[in-house]
């Protein structure tokens, strides 16, 4: 093996050479998902993959993994981790080959972990795993990928049945509330008893527009000003996938990416016609199509359809597309914390944080219903083979008449409940053989 290639390993693993090195910040906080990791390292032969956004703590994690695996009594010698982010170019699979020889030869027959961050720089990276994961049981992979590592169908396809993909997405409300604000609030979803939260309510309640405005990135709070806080996103987050990784894993033009993800941030949870979008943008119907399907790859923006009259396939069914970050979407607003400024994007914002919220339950299909142009329902969740259609009405008040669409999906559907998601409103309503839940937005969490 290159000498150089030797240093970087050594350099990257100092409790080789150091007995008391750590990795990274003992005392920092983990995040939520940590123990599902931590179980799927230590307890599962499959390959590991920690997928998502930049900046949602991906490299952190596995750098919590591995002062665990130390601290458990793992031998440190047989614990390698290799960042593939900053080498130059997109590197040969004989490199990823070479480093996994060069542990291989010094531990043939004993368990070893393989930490690859951002492997997706290395090309035909799953053909390597999959050959010494299926010649070396004993060998333990985790792998991480800022953009997924999955955008190329061959790769997916080579590993099935030897890899367990983990999806982190950036910070949900109670995380944020312990992590930025040490404040510890009860596991309830939107499933279960509600009622819980009420004792605190006035905690969740002045948290959330905060939250809403950079709560979702771990880093976000320590910026002082709106306009650090709208860089670190739209530039560190987002441009960097969209000019940066994208073009260099997949031959995508990168301005045009860009210029696509700009109006969907600005126009996140409206009616999109592919059509018009392509033509305002200068895209054929297929490269539009095939963009927008790799910016859901690479957890950018959710396309949810429409279930209603006419609309059989995926392919032509109407659709609105969520950016799966709302700080972007506020962020990128221009707007302040000036309470009458706010206002007027407010239920916007708070309809792109359910559809995050409810992605995130990881329980259940969503779609939306839009019949003839007229009625409209926000979501219909389809849980466990029963549909919820759930309303965002963020609204000082809510009258009989904004319960109308609702009301009519339920009755055509024979639907006996309903979700409407509100400002402040909270309890059970009863409208003929209808029971509608209002539950206000800073109560998902």
């Amino acid at each position: 093996m290159d000498k150089s290639i030797i240093n970087i390993i050594l350099e990257q693993n100092p409790w080789w050479s150091d007995p008391s090195a750590t990795v990274g910040d003992k005392s920092k906080f983990r995040r939520d998902i940590f123990e599902t990791i931590k179980i799927r390292v230590i307890d599962r032969e499959l390959i590991t993959a920690i997928v998502g956004l930049r900046r949602v703590g991906k490299t952190t994690l596995v750098r919590q993994v591995i002062n665990f695996l130390m601290e458990s009594g793992i031998d440190r010698q047989k614990i390698l981790y290799f960042s593939c982010e900053n080498l130059e170019g997109k590197q040969s699979s004989e490199l990823l080959q070479e480093i996994i020889k060069y542990q291989v030869k010094k531990y043939p027959d004993e368990k070893t972990y393989f930490f690859f961050d951002e492997i997706q720089y290395i090309d035909g990276w799953n053909v390597i795993l999959k050959k010494y994961f299926d010649l070396y049981p004993k060998l333990k992979f985790t792998v991480t990928g800022s953009a997924s590592l999955f955008i190329a169908t061959k790769a997916r396809e080579s590993l099935a049945g030897r890899i367990q993909e983990v999806v982190v997405y950036p910070m949900g409300y109670a995380e944020y509330l312990r992590i930025n604000k040490n404040i510890d609030i009860p596991a309830v979803n939107i499933f279960d008893n509600i009622e819980l939260l009420v004792p605190h309510s006035v905690v969740l309640e002045e948290n959330f527009q905060p939250y809403l405005a950079w709560g979702e990135f771990p880093y976000l709070e320590n910026l002082p000003t709106w306009d650090e806080k709208k860089e670190y996103i739209l530039e560190f987050v987002l441009r960097k996938v969209l000019e940066v990784d994208l073009p260099r894993l997949k031959k995508f033009n990168g301005t045009e990416l860009s210029r696509l993800m700009d109006i969907l941030v600005v126009g996140s949870g409206q009616l999109v016609e592919m059509q018009n979008l392509g033509a305002d943008l200068g895209l054929s119907q297929n490269t539009l199509r095939d963009y927008l399907n790799t910016l859901e790859k690479t957890y950018l923006i959710s396309q949810v359809f429409n279930k209603g009259i006419g609309y059989r396939t995926r392919s032509v069914r109407q659709r609105k597309i969520y950016v799966n970050c709302v700080n972007a979407v506020v962020l990128k607003s221009g707007l302040t914390f000036d309470p009458n400024v706010w206002q007027i994007k407010a239920g916007l914002f708070v309809e792109n944080y359910v559809f995050n919220y409810l992605k995130r339950l990881q329980m259940g299909e969503i779609d939306f219903w839009r019949e003839r142009q007229v009625r409209e329902v926000d979501f219909v969740y389809n849980y466990q083979g029963i549909k919820l259609p759930i309303e965002v009405k963020y609204q000082n008040q809510i009258r009989p008449e904004d319960l109308k669409n609702i009301s009519y999906y339920c009755h055509k559907e024979k639907l006996n409940k309903a979700v409407v998601i509100t400002k402040n409103k909270m309890g059970t309503e009863k409208i003929k053989d209808l029971r509608v839940q209002f539950i206000p937005a800073h109560y998902l969490i």
